[in-house]
Parts: structure tokens; sequence; C-alpha cells
């Protein structure tokens, strides 16, 4: 929010998950998540919450630094980490490692994929 009170989006709407109600733009879960050490890129995407109608889960696709082993020690403190720097309603429900995250042409992470995945 500026000093005028007014709020910019900074990631596509498509890419905004809603949890309860609550607005969660991946980008800003990315960014945070991004400085953990064991993340060398990461990605979240809404999934249908089955529990609530109308209301998405948060996942978190990894790909992991070199070093660093694909463990349920790995996903826990990715998960501690989420916990500390971020909203209750902003941390990931699911943790998935992968051994590399699909990219577009121009690079970036192809969310579309993700979501389909």
């Amino acid at each position: 929010m500026d000093e005028d009170g007014y709020i910019t989006i900074v990631d596509r709407t498509k890419d905004m998950i809603i949890v309860s109600g609550y607005k969660v733009f991946s980008v800003e879960v990315d960014d945070k998540l991004n400085k953990h050490p064991a993340i060398e890129l990461c990605s979240t995407v809404g999934l249908p919450d089955p529990d609530r109608p109308g209301s998405e889960i948060v996942k978190l696709y990894v790909l992991l630094k070199k070093g660093f082993e694909a463990s349920e020690e790995t996903k826990t403190d990715i998960l501690k980490f989420a916990q500390e720097n971020l909203a209750k309603y902003k941390v990931p429900k699911i943790i998935e490692i992968l051994e590399e995250l699909p990219l577009t042409s121009i690079g970036k992470v192809d969310k579309k994929l993700l979501r389909n995945k």
C-alpha cells in the first residue's frame, strides 16, 4: 500500500490463491521461500480445498540446491521456515520436491503445467 492508500497488484490475478476468503499472491510466497538455504527455485499454486468449497490450499513445488536431499526432514525444515516468515493462511499445506521445475520458453516457471499436474 502506498502513502495514498492504493494497493498495486504485482502478480497475475490468475495466480492469486483464495484461502478461506484471504487473497494469497503466489509471487509473495515464492519470494519469501526462495530465501530458504535449501531452495534453488520454488513455485506456489492453488489447488481446490476438498473441505471448503470455493476455497483453495497452497501447494509448493520446490527445486533443491545441490547438496540437499529430498527428504521428509527437508520438507519439515521448509515448512518451519514458512511458518516463521508467512501469515498462517499463506503457509503451504503440501510441499512437493521435484527434480526440475517446468519452465516457459523465456525461463519463467510454467505455473499452468504445475496446476494441471
